[in-house]
């Protein structure tokens, strides 16, 4: 029965913080966050004291891990956007690829960044990208749909896929140390996996949803 509970508050926790953001309220989500998590742990019967010390490790460890990267990333997206790099990237893409071949283009910008870069850091360098190639697509009025979709699933599919299959990401190197394999012939084998993944889940699914 405790077990029971434990899963039906876990659900319960992740539906209330879904309501909280997107309904009218439109909470912050830290503050959201903030709140279904004092909630759960009252709720379970945690001291409080135990509760206050377990959200604010939780909440630092997350900072700890992911914090920095966000924040430098974001500062040097800002940088390359001020100083136009981003745009000066934007425009040869757009001038070297057709509409149709730009998801292809993005695809293979992040297959190439995906390779040393972790999938969250990968990310917030090309954002910037991403939204300058989307904010041209849209002042050129090309097409009908999202040109935010269009561009970015194929970005974020690379990085996925890179991440997850090729070494030196952390998950391949698990597997090579579990299975006592060599590093080369799971970077080749990740590349046949990863490519034809990049492919599906990106250009592919990008236009389609898009």
């Amino acid at each position: 029965p405790q077990d029971i509970q434990l899963l039906v508050t876990a659900l319960g926790s992740v539906l209330a913080l879904v309501a909280l953001i997107v309904s009218r309220s439109k909470l912050h989500p830290l503050l959201a966050l903030l709140i279904v998590s004092v909630a759960a742990g009252l709720f379970t019967g945690m001291p409080l004291d135990k509760l206050v010390s377990a959200i604010s490790a939780g909440a630092g460890k997350t900072l700890g891990a992911v914090g920095l990267v966000v924040a430098l990333g974001a500062m040097l997206g800002k940088i390359l956007a001020d100083s136009g790099v981003t745009d000066s990237l934007a425009n040869a893409i757009l001038e070297r690829a057709s509409r149709k071949a730009l998801p292809w283009a993005m695809a293979g910008v992040a297959f190439i960044v995906g390779i040393p870069m972790f999938f969250e850091v990968g990310l917030v360098v090309l954002l910037p990208l991403i939204f300058g190639v989307a904010r041209r697509l849209e002042a050129e009025q090309e097409g009908t749909g999202s040109a935010y979709v269009y561009v970015g699933v194929p970005v974020i599919a690379a990085l996925a896929a890179m991440h997850g299959m090729v070494p030196p990401h952390p998950g391949p190197l698990t597997a090579i140390a579990t299975l006592k394999t060599n590093v080369g012939a799971t970077m080749i084998y990740g590349f046949i996996a990863a490519i034809p993944a990049i492919v599906l889940a990106g250009p592919v699914y990008g236009t389609f949803i898009a």
